[in-house]
């Protein structure tokens, strides 16, 4: 779906699936969204922190 870098400058694809909402950086999951905007912050987030978004 897209990509995001981590603070060291390592990017990671990242993908969204539509139906389940799961959403994965690399092969790690990093949570659930309901758009692909929020898929994107959620994968943002995990790729800053190495942590899943907590709602």
């Amino acid at each position: 779906m897209g990509e995001v870098k981590t603070p060291t400058g390592s990017a990671y694809p990242y993908y969204w699936d539509e139906d389940t909402g799961e959403v994965t950086v690399g092969n790690e999951p990093a949570g659930t969204a309901s758009s692909a905007d929020e898929a994107w912050r959620k994968a943002n987030f995990y790729a800053t922190t190495s942590q899943k978004w907590k709602n």
